[in-house]
């Protein structure tokens, strides 16, 4: 299928900052922008209103349908645009009439004072502020705000203790000395103070649901776990839960009253205490997991709510691992802080990037209370790291794994433009069995680089990091940074930290547990979002949403890849209205859009209410009402969770070849080249299925993948060069002895156009891609095959050689044929049969990775491609493409003993065209 043309549109702001887009020819301008997060000015999206207006001041474009009264002739003459209506022949430069601020989305700012202030302990404060806009402020149980430090121009980060109900917003905060947040507590500060803070932040919240918890807390750490206690409370729930508080000494003790008031409010709820001082009064001496008893961990049906330093989350994880048990759900908020007085040492992680310029900074309280276990390392130097994460719906990977892995040597955020939102993010190789997505520290631990203001986001140093599934984390769209500039700690500062935001799942074979993490991520997004988007923000998602109807039609995908892209726009859009990119950044990290990639690349059936529900859910959050979108969210969950179990099992249908000879090919081993994909895999299938020992070659990562499912061996190799050729036969040796059949099958047209059109560079690589790979493959395992008096090499040729608009390709593949008709008459004497398929027009999946092909531009180079299409079935005297089992049946036939006395003849298997 052939790819629609897009263009650059470059957005520029009032304000002097330029943001630019990808825009498709069948695309809206408007839609493409809302696609890549960038919220310009939009109403009734059909050119009636005039809301979006713009002014183009270059490129080419078809303004589409408007009516007057919203653009007129001479507005449009002095080169007035509605967004929402024109779609890009070229690429465009538009005067947006906004600000860039106001095209995004981002945590709102509030002011507050100062009601309360007390010393809870002799390390430990609580303070309380008060906002007139509580009505506008909606929070989930556990997210935290950055505050301003009133006098400074620092700002630190602290989850709120309250309920996200309540009209007084709780904090708790361990005194650092020297500390800036600290010394203004202690010595400044006093109510009626004016304090600013904006928020909230982080994905780490009480998500809902039945199982029961377990709630974990370390240090201060009790504060988020006291807002879901909150939570809990005022929604009258019954969930079973249990909670274990550890700190270091007596001194860092607190709330404990409040916990007593809490648990005789929640029937179901148990606790218990801890101080790792062995010299400490408590009843319980130790660490959490002392505590945590297999009655508190229902047999691994349970949700898991931890907030502590890094060595108590892998604490709890070698826990869980040493009890044999595996939480459905594992949700935690990490931080760490090392004493003052330790020299200071290069973070584990390496050199991260941050903010160059000033905003919003997260900063954790100290933790120097929380308890450590013995066993494991505190991160070394004065520098701090506040790391937000939700593990959710699945395993925890074991925690020895992961110890020192942060975010493992992925740069997350390179120097360069980052892929805009719905420009397709690819996915990479297949996720083990223990799908980890959690521990990405979005924006570490740093001596700080800028991360770019305007149109670009860029960073200046290499993030430790890893990636998702081979998905970009952080899509353009010119994200506010997340961290503010930090200067390395003296003994008396409280450190600046960064997050770490993300989740586990099982396999991509398991995708419920992805679709239920959406669900619950969703579920607390509309918390945030319900009741407080304005009617702009409801067209911007009724656009995404409709832009995703197209592509069904009743139970059937009409295009399933353009579904999961839409798809993935809509649901990024909830998350983008909250103004927390945390949240964003989490549900991206899910895999969701990768997921469906992989598994409805083929796919036909779809659950006919999934677009409509998208629909749906506009209307509810539009008109507000609150229990309707919940039950659409869910239900469209639920859908999705069909959708692609459907999906998943077709595709397994559909990888079982169609015709098998059991052990036709016992004791054989065979090199299958090209078998990433397409007619290579499907042969390779069927030889395995066979009785077959396989090695298959690919010059694609995702030969790997087939290797795994088929127990055979995988070599990554480049056929085009002679040294590619003889590292395959080699490992194939080394491996297996010896090779018996050599099927090759690497080649393909790369481009469709008449002879004259063709440069010589473009000749040259059609060559090497359909007949050098061909000669070096033979001439590699020849010598074997000689030496051992026996061996079969089927190559794969085409009905093409009679075809047109593909020259330099038809003459590789004549040179196929005059390989083997030469190479079986040189070598019959030796025992060896060459032998060879001519395919005609073959019917198969998309490609997941690209011959080359370039982009039709113009209707001439369609009306080319088309031609050989033409010819293709023209010639065909069954009028129709063939089947990859089709095409495998053929070659594993003259590649078996069946085929002995057959040599030096190409087999058309084209329909009746015989090429």
């Amino acid at each position: 299928m052939t790819e629609t043309a897009s263009h650059r549109v470059a957005l520029s702001f009032e304000d002097g900052v330029t943001r630019f887009i990808t825009c498709a020819e069948d695309q809206t301008v408007a839609d493409a922008s809302y696609r890549s997060r960038i919220n310009i000015p939009l109403d009734c999206r059909d050119g009636a209103c005039g809301t979006c207006k713009a002014v183009c001041e270059s490129g080419d474009f078809d303004g589409g349908d408007y009516i007057e009264d919203a653009l007129s002739a001479a507005e449009a003459a002095d080169g007035y645009v509605l967004p929402c209506s024109m779609k890009p022949r070229s690429d465009l430069v538009l005067q947006i009439a906004s600000t860039s601020e106001v095209a995004k989305t981002r945590a709102a700012s509030y002011a507050a004072t100062l009601t309360r202030l007390d010393r809870l302990s002799p390390t430990t404060v609580s303070f309380t502020l008060e906002t007139p806009d509580r009505d506008s402020l909606a929070l989930l149980p556990g997210q935290y705000v950055n505050i301003a430090v009133p006098g400074t121009d620092e700002t630190r980060s602290y989850s709120f203790s309250s309920a996200p109900d309540d009209k007084e917003l709780t904090f708790l905060v361990k005194l650092t000395p020297g500390g800036v947040m600290s010394t203004w507590l202690a010595e400044q500060a006093s109510v009626g103070d004016e304090v600013v803070f904006s928020g909230p932040n982080g994905s780490f919240f009480l998500r809902e649901a039945e199982r029961p918890l377990l709630l974990l807390a370390g240090g201060t750490g009790l504060a988020p776990i006291l807002s879901i206690l909150r939570r809990l409370r005022d929604t009258g729930s019954t969930r079973p839960a249990h909670l274990v508080y550890g700190v270091s000494t007596d001194d860092d003790l607190v709330e404990l009253a409040r916990l007593e008031e809490l648990a005789a409010s929640l029937p179901e709820l148990t606790w218990a205490h801890c101080v790792a001082d062995p010299d400490s009064t408590a009843d319980h001496k130790g660490y959490v997991t002392s505590l945590i008893e297999p009655q508190h961990l229902h047999a691994g049906d349970i949700a898991v709510y931890l907030c502590g330093p890094p060595p108590m989350v892998e604490a709890v994880r070698t826990h869980f691992a040493d009890a044999g048990v595996v939480p459905t759900g594992f949700y935690y908020e990490k931080f760490a802080l090392s004493g003052p007085a330790t020299p200071a040492v290069e973070p584990a992680t390496g050199p991260s990037p941050a903010s160059g310029e000033p905003v919003d900074a997260p900063v954790p309280e100290s933790v120097a209370d929380a308890p450590i276990p013995a066993d494991l390392p505190a991160t070394g130097g004065p520098v701090a790291e506040r790391t937000l994460g939700t593990e959710a719906d699945a395993p925890p990977v074991h925690p020895r794994r992961h110890a020192s892995r942060t975010i493992a040597g992925q740069e997350l955020l390179p120097a360069s433009d980052l892929a805009p939102l719905g420009d397709g993010a690819t996915y990479g190789a297949p996720r083990s069995a223990s799908r980890d997505i959690a521990r990405q520290e979005m924006l570490p631990v740093a001596r700080l680089a800028a991360l770019g203001s305007s149109d670009e986001l860029r960073v200046t140093r290499v993030v430790a990091g890893r990636g998702i599934a081979g998905q970009t984390l952080l899509p353009t769209s010119d994200l506010a940074p997340l961290v503010a500039p930090v200067l390395e700690p003296t003994e008396a500062e409280e450190p600046a930290g960064g997050y770490e935001i993300g989740e586990e799942h099982p396999s991509v074979h398991e995708s419920d547990a992805i679709f239920e993490a959406r669900r619950a991520l969703e579920l607390g997004a509309l918390e945030l979002v319900l009741g407080r988007v304005t009617s702009q923000q409801v067209a911007g998602y009724r656009l995404l949403a409709e832009s995703t109807v197209p592509h069904v039609d009743g139970d059937r995908f009409v295009d399933a890849a353009a579904y999961t892209e839409t798809n993935a726009a809509f649901h990024d859009y909830l998350f983008t209205l909250t103004g927390n990119e945390h949240l964003l950044q989490a549900y991206q990290a899910l895999g969701v859009k990768g997921h469906m990639e992989e598994v409805l690349r083929t796919a036909t059936w779809c659950d006919p209410r999934c677009a409509q529900d998208h629909l749906d859910i506009v209307d509810a959050v539009a008109e507000g009402d609150r229990q309707a979108a919940r039950t659409l969210i869910a239900d469209h969950a639920d859908r999705s969770k069909t959708t692609m179990r459907r999906a998943m099992s077709d595709a397994e249908v559909e990888k079982r070849p169609a015709f098998v000879t059991p052990g036709r090919f016992a004791g054989k081993v065979v090199v299958v080249t090209g078998a990433a994909q397409g007619i290579g895999e499907r042969t390779a299938r069927r030889i395995a299925a066979e009785g077959g020992e396989l090695v298959l070659a690919d010059r694609s990562d995702l030969v790997h993948a087939l290797a795994d499912e088929l127990d055979a061996v995988a070599v990554v190799c480049d056929l085009e060069r002679y040294d590619g050729a003889l590292a395959m036969v080699e490992q194939a040796v080394a491996r297996f002895g010896r090779v018996d059949v050599l099927v090759n099958n690497v080649g393909g047209a790369i481009s469709f156009k008449p002879f004259t059109e063709f440069t010589d560079v473009e000749i040259a690589a059609e060559v090497d891609r359909s007949l050098m790979t061909t000669l070096y493959a033979c001439r590699a395992v020849l010598p074997g095959m000689v030496d051992r008096g026996r061996g079969v090499i089927v190559n794969v040729s085409s009905a093409a050689t009679r075809g047109i608009h593909r020259i330099p390709y038809s003459a590789a593949k004549g040179g196929i044929n005059a390989i083997t008709a030469s190479l079986a008459l040189e070598y019959a004497d030796a025992g060896v049969r060459v032998v060879a398929t001519a395919p005609g027009g073959t019917e198969a999946p998309p490609r997941r990775i690209s011959r080359g092909t370039p982009e039709p531009r113009s209707e001439e180079e369609k009306a080319w491609f088309q031609a050989h299409i033409d010819q293709t079935l023209d010639h065909s005297l069954m009028r129709r493409y063939g089947t990859l089992d089709e095409q495998a049946a053929a070659i594993t036939f003259l590649a078996s003993d069946e085929a002995s006395y057959i040599t030096g003849t190409v087999l058309p298997v084209a329909g009746g065209d015989l090429g």
